[in-house]
């Protein structure tokens, strides 16, 4: 760049000198009159002209040489500054080579913990859900929160804040394997949140006073369910909770609150009945006094047995208190030799034993054989009334095809389950009753064998 300076300024100076004299030439050719005075005057113009160029020439040669040194200056500068660098260009390839070592590594620690950051929270996402899903929860409440915080945040997490996560996956783990009291509301079946001691079993269940309690995710509260499990468990728990060492039996729900939620939609017997309409009052009835009936005939012939019984240890001394005693009884008066007129009176008195002996017994087979077809009226019924909600308002709801199908299920139900006790209550009566009659059969068949046997000796 000062070589380039300097060469510049040379010539704009040979610019201002040939701008001079030509000013000083046209100066002077201004004040010729004649030839004479022109010829010199050229003369004097080359004359100054040679002067000026030679005066030029000096300053060309005079900077040309200058230039020269410069340049030689100048290359000796540059040797001598390229040879004090080349240690330091080595230093600088070497750290060149340093920094892009470091970039890398850098480049790889940011993504790093960006996907710890993106993991974190991640994670911390998830854990919230599960822990609003537990029901360790509800002795924590204010976990959930802070766990949400730490969830919800972009920046890159701090110690403090894994270590927290950390504390609450620990918190989470420990509690779930511990079986604790503590207080908490309980929302009962009017609404009302009530301070209740709460027994909690890991993550499974909880109770408070014996009763079975729900954990609701998405309030995070404890609801009292409106139907209990049989007081047996009730009980169970009760002693649970007096117990404070050894090993206890207890009910758990391992669905962690499903099971028992659904005993809200489980209906009891009197509501399954109650599904099953008119029909089935109807069969219940029947089946009601075809049980009582079977039962008061059963009693009957069982202490009629027990007498036939009796009188077969005494048969020379008939009884009117039994069947066997009142045939024996009703030949008395007759002479044996008189075998005509003792099989008659024999036959007689059996067949007024028989009806009182199977009394009952159509009337039990009919309301066997009644109660299936009373089922299947009812069937037919809640189909029918199925067929109607459908051709009212379509299949998008089946809940309302529910008290239609209910009742065709459960009227076939009671009918099946009426008829089958009546039907073995019906064998059973009729096999006492023929065994009592065959009984009877025998005993006049023995009365006959005595008579052939004197009319023989006479």
């Amino acid at each position: 760049m000062s070589r380039l300076s300097k060469l510049l300024s040379v010539a704009v100076l040979a610019l201002l000198t040939v701008s001079v004299s030509r000013a000083q030439d046209a100066a002077a050719t201004s004040q010729i009159t004649n030839l004479d005075q022109l010829l010199e005057s050229v003369r004097q113009t080359q004359q100054r002209q040679r002067e000026l160029n030679a005066q030029r020439e000096r300053d060309f040669l005079r900077d040309n040489k200058r230039q020269k040194e410069l340049i030689a200056a100048a290359k000796q500068e540059f040797e001598r500054k390229q040879r004090q660098n080349q240690p330091l260009f080595a230093v600088t390839e070497k750290n060149k080579s340093e920094i892009a070592a470091l970039e890398a590594q850098l480049k790889a620690l940011v993504q790093e913990m960006g996907d710890l950051s993106s993991t974190f929270h991640e994670f911390a996402g998830d854990f919230s859900a599960v822990m609003q899903e537990s029901m360790i929860t509800a002795q924590y409440p204010g976990r959930t929160d802070a766990l949400q915080a730490l969830a919800a945040g972009e920046a890159q997490p701090t110690i403090e804040e894994i270590e927290a996560l950390w504390l609450f996956l620990q918190q989470e783990m420990t509690e779930a394997g511990k079986v604790m009291k503590f207080e908490a509301p309980v929302v009962e079946a009017d609404g009302k949140a009530q301070p209740r001691t709460v027994l909690r079993v890991g993550t499974f269940s909880a109770y408070a006073d014996g009763d079975f309690l729900r954990y609701v995710p998405e309030t995070g509260e404890l609801l009292l369910l409106s139907r209990q499990p049989t007081a047996r468990l009730r009980d169970q728990v009760r002693e649970f909770g007096q117990q404070f060492d050894g090993v206890a039996p207890i009910t758990v729900d391992p669905t962690r609150g499903s099971l028992l939620g659904m005993l809200a939609y489980t209906p009891s017997l009197r509501e399954r009945v109650e599904q099953g309409g008119s029909i089935g009052l109807i069969i219940l009835f029947l089946g009601a006094f075809g049980l009582l009936l079977t039962c008061w005939r059963t009693f009957y012939l069982a202490v009629i047995y027990m007498r036939i019984q009796s009188q077969l240890r005494n048969v020379d001394k008939p009884s009117r208190g039994n069947p066997l005693g009142r045939v024996l009884a009703a030949v008395e008066g007759v002479a044996l030799d008189e075998e005509e007129l003792l099989q008659l009176k024999l036959d007689e008195a059996v067949l007024a034993e028989v009806p009182a002996l199977e009394r009952g017994n159509g009337l039990i087979k009919l309301l066997a054989a009644t109660s299936p077809l009373l089922g299947l009226l009812g069937t037919v019924t809640g189909m029918i009334l199925t067929f109607q909600a459908i051709s009212l308002y379509g299949t998008g709801d089946p809940k309302l095809m529910a008290g239609g199908i209910s009742q065709a299920l459960v009227t076939t139900v009671l009918g099946l389950v009426v008829a089958i006790p009546l039907l073995f209550g019906h064998s059973l009566i009729n096999t006492m009753a023929r065994s009592m009659i065959q009984r009877l059969d025998e005993q006049c068949a023995g009365v006959l064998a005595r008579s052939a046997d004197q009319q023989r000796v006479n």
